[in-house]
């Protein structure tokens, strides 16, 4: 309750930067306030903006629940996926200056880039490769966090199948996604963040966003990361992502993040300055895919729409009659989204300092509704529920066995090998730069433990195929399935 109080107490405190209010209803910080209790919201940033026009910046909450310090409008969060917008914008950029066409094949800029497919390779173009069209196996898609390296990642695209058809299907994809960056700094010359830095960030005076993992580590006004577990909120480790590049790299703040929305609904023009021209504005925006209903986030099922499709590092669907662009980032510890109707000049951001905490969709709707001047049809209780559905009693099942010869090296084509080494009683998984405790109980099976969520004793579970002598011969975890490699 102590740490519920203070969060209260900030929320009343954080000083707000606001222009008109006039959409907003007296309550609409109370309203904030239950919205961030029910859905277990440390602290939250908010960017709400219209007809150029701030209607509302502000900070809620805690930076920490560790502490007492208030989220304020200056409040550095991680941007996860949101990130993907600038390198679309970059790429727009580039292309109003002739330097790469979106129908470039990536290999045009990146000679080097090798993919299984040959035919992908050679054709995959810079547009696709942000439509996330490629067909590759979703493991190429792990392989960014497992390696914590873009260049490294991508090598491993040369190892990779096929599971969908090419421009068939679309499947997120963060590692093709980087290849976006990689071209930003091949035809330009300079690193993506600097590009990005330069282009972008300076003109529009996001003076408080940084992307370089030392720079978010210096910043004094920081919130922390936290994950919400059995009824309790825990304090995790920053999520750190240089590595991701153009996938995720971004750092910034509510205020800051005003200004990025103004920009967009601007077409483009700061301080009467056309930075990118209406035309690659538009591009970036349109439709390239539709997204079935698999690929589509739960919140979407809270109202109808005419379409789900996915443009230049934005969704695309309909709310109530309106077109809107969106796109959310999540990431360890933190939650963000941004969400546009650029034909009613509408842009709405949020931050919150905890993973998958959906109140983001709930709450982007919710003022949607108030400036868009609709009664309220409760679609933020339908995103509540869709994410808190009842729990079907787990069925019963044979007590797991302990296997024998669990340790060693195990393979799967197009991803790193995974190294399991005892110790002691227990054991040790190491998948590319992680290293996971792996325990077993007769409860539970082998399961694996992040060190990330120490508190969550469960884990990940993991289970090992074996030959007819009871010896580990596979195991899967994720989905996936990795061979024992046996001694040649």
């Amino acid at each position: 309750m102590k740490i519920l109080r203070a969060i209260l107490a900030c929320s009343l405190f954080a000083a707000p930067v606001a222009a008109e209010q006039s959409y907003l209803p007296a309550n609409f910080d109370e309203t904030i306030r239950a919205g961030m209790e029910k859905w277990h919201a440390p602290g939250l940033g908010l960017a709400i903006v219209k007809d150029g026009k701030t209607i509302l910046v502000k900070g809620y909450g805690l930076k920490s629940v560790a502490g007492t310090d208030p989220v304020n409008v200056d409040t550095v969060f991680q941007a996860g996926s949101t990130t993907k917008a600038f390198a679309s914008m970059a790429l727009a950029m580039l292309a109003d200056e002739g330097k790469i066409n979106w129908t470039d094949p990536v290999k045009k800029h990146l000679p080097e880039l090798k993919i299984k497919d040959k035919y992908v390779e050679d054709n995959l173009t810079i547009a696709e490769a942000l439509t996330h069209i490629s067909g590759l196996a979703e493991l190429s898609n792990l392989n960014i966090f497992i390696t914590e390296d873009l260049v490294g990642a991508v090598d491993l695209l040369a190892e990779t199948e096929q599971v969908n058809g090419f421009r068939t299907t679309w499947k997120y994809n963060n590692t093709t996604f980087g290849l976006a960056g990689m071209v930003v700094e091949r035809v330009s010359g300079m690193p993506f963040h600097e590009f990005v830095t330069k282009r972008i960030l300076k003109p529009l005076g996001m003076n408080n966003t940084v992307l370089l993992d030392a720079e978010v580590k210096a910043s004094k006004n920081r919130a922390e990361a936290h994950h919400y577990h059995e009824g309790k909120q825990y304090a995790i480790d920053y999520p750190y992502l240089e590595f991701s590049q153009a996938a995720g790299m971004l750092n910034s703040t509510p205020a800051d993040m005003d200004k990025w929305l103004k920009f967009l609904l601007a077409r483009g023009v700061w301080n009467g300055e056309q930075l990118v021209s209406e035309k690659n504005l538009a591009s970036v925006f349109k439709p390239r895919v539709f997204v079935s209903a698999s690929g589509e986030y739960p919140a979407l099922k809270a109202h109808k729409k005419n379409y789900l499709g996915y443009s230049l590092a934005w969704f695309n669907h309909t709310y109530r009659g309106h077109d809107v662009v969106m796109h959310t980032g999540s990431i360890a510890g933190m939650s963000a989204i941004a969400g546009l109707i650029p034909d009613e000049n509408i842009g709405v951001y949020v931050f919150i300092n905890s993973d998958h905490i959906e109140y983001r969709h709930a709450l982007m709707y919710k003022v949607f509704d108030l400036l868009l001047g609709l009664p309220d049809e409760g679609v933020g209780e339908k995103v509540y529920d869709i994410y808190h559905p009842e729990k079907p009693k787990a069925p019963k099942q044979a007590a797991p066995k302990k296997v024998e010869a669990v340790a060693g090296k195990y393979v799967m084509a197009g991803t790193l090998p995974i190294e399991v080494t005892a110790v002691g009683d227990k054991w040790s998984l190491q998948y590319g730069v992680h290293a996971m405790p792996m325990v077993f109980s007769e409860k539970s099976g082998y399961r694996l433990l992040d060190k990330v969520l120490p508190f969550d004793k469960e884990g990940v579970p993991i289970t090992f195929q074996v030959d007819a002598d009871n010896n580990a011969t596979s195991l899967q975890f994720w989905g996936m399935l990795f061979t024992k490699k046996t001694d040649d």
